[in-house]
């Protein structure tokens, strides 16, 4: 090429929950085995089967010529306003403040990517891939974190949060997923309240990701962002991707909040919606079909056999790996994955399933890595499992992420002794 490609920060692009699937696949080439994957949020890939009364829906919703056209760039009216009836409040937020986006990843990307390079997003460590990423590609730079503390249920370190935002005048913006991925936590009221109190003395705004706000476990109470917002300008996430088990549809939204309180951040946002129309508007189907899902009669049972099958792996695994002394563990609150810190974690192997598979580790672990991604590789080669390492998520900690989607329970439980066996060879 004349020129050269790629942009500066290009080193900083990463997506570790489907990175290490490359890796995995070759070692099942090499070694001609079914790898268990662990590093996925897909629940159809799991096995979950998709109810007939959805697919009926989606049936019915494809004979209607409707589905073939354009929406509104901003969404299908009637999806935005069911959105707004049922996730949001108008006392924030009207139909027009909520945007769809084809997932949540192009929605973070637009937030981010329309913000000045000088301006900085404040992300959570550990935190969801997509959200670190953008931020980083969008400023050039390593992202800013503040850290969520394990031995408090990974709730958000608010001194942290303020002292990163006063002594940092880029800081525009801070991130809060909630409830959490990767560590299922949901938090509580009194932390978010501090937070919007720390957005609102500082002149910043809010981004709620809250994809996962119907997926907390039974006596676990969600506090929304629009609930306790203010006057602060705001976004909260959302979309049909978790509570729905169609992540396939890349249908997500956000909600714009008191858009009117600031001129600054009402004019950012009239630019993101710029943006938008420039794509014309997202995938048609998914929001025509949201208001049918969402209020069909069988939904909240559907949904609630599915949030009993998490909490139901979450307590195996818990009670599983609190028998590791090598390991520490907060059980999740709800979503449906689940957060393993493996405690000075040294740089080990494993028996590999064979010689080549042996080899392309030795080839792989020449180069510098985290600990926990050595791990994540050796439990690949030997014992077969594919889990998402803890500092791929931006975290200092070491450890893995795997979900509690699997559908086969006799499958769940041998995962989890595979896993349980490697980690005592390892250490």
């Amino acid at each position: 090429m004349r020129q050269n490609l790629l942009r500066a920060e290009s080193s900083l692009l990463r997506y570790p929950i489907r990175e290490v699937v490359e890796i995995g696949k070759r070692f099942e080439r090499l070694a001609h085995f079914k790898m268990v994957w662990e590093n996925i949020g897909d629940p159809v890939a799991s096995g979950e089967a998709i109810p007939d009364w959805m697919k009926a829906l989606l049936r019915e919703q494809i004979a209607d010529t409707a589905s073939y056209g354009y929406t509104d760039s901003r969404g299908d009216t009637a999806a935005r306003q069911y959105v707004l009836e049922h996730f949001s409040s108008e006392k924030v937020c009207t139909v027009d403040d909520i945007l769809f986006f084809n997932g949540l990843g192009e929605a973070i990307n637009k937030i981010l990517n329309n913000l000045p390079k000088e301006a900085r997003v404040l992300v959570p460590s550990p935190t969801y891939p997509s959200h670190a990423t953008a931020e980083a590609m969008h400023a050039g730079c390593h992202y800013i974190s503040y850290p969520l503390d394990p031995e408090n249920n990974w709730e958000p370190d608010v001194e942290e949060i303020e002292s990163h935002v006063r002594y940092n005048e880029q800081i525009v913006a801070i991130l809060v997923i909630n409830p959490n991925n990767p560590t299922g936590s949901v938090y509580h009221r009194e932390t978010l309240e501090k937070i919007v109190a720390i957005a609102k003395k500082y002149h910043c705004f809010l981004i709620f990701d809250e994809i996962y706000h119907h997926m907390t476990f039974p006596g676990v109470q969600t506090t929304l962002l629009y609930e306790i917002i203010g006057d602060v300008p705001g976004i909260s996430m959302k979309g049909i991707s978790k509570d729905v088990p169609w992540p396939g549809s890349r249908c997500g939204w956000i909600e714009i909040y008191n858009a009117e309180k600031d001129q600054g951040f009402s004019d950012y946002i009239h630019v993101i919606l710029l943006a938008k129309m420039l794509e014309v508007c997202s995938t048609a189907l998914p929001q025509k079909i949201l208001p049918a899902i969402y209020g069909h009669k069988q939904y909240p049972e559907m949904l609630k056999a599915r949030i009993q099958k998490y909490q139901q792996r979450a307590d195996e695994a818990e009670l599983f790996f609190r028998k590791i002394p090598q390991v520490r563990l907060n059980k999740p609150q709800g979503v449906f994955y689940l957060v393993v810190e493996l405690l000075d974690l040294p740089y080990a192997t494993l028996e590999s399933k064979n010689k080549d598979v042996r080899l392309e580790l030795e080839r792989l672990e020449q180069q510098k890595m985290a600990a926990d991604f050595q791990f994540a590789y050796e439990l690949m080669g030997s014992e077969g499992i594919c889990v998402v390492p803890l500092t791929g998520f931006g975290s200092d900690l070491t450890g893995f992420r795997m979900t509690l989607l699997q559908e086969d329970d006799a499958l769940f439980t041998d995962t989890l002794q595979r896993i349980g066996r490697a980690i005592r060879a390892y250490y």
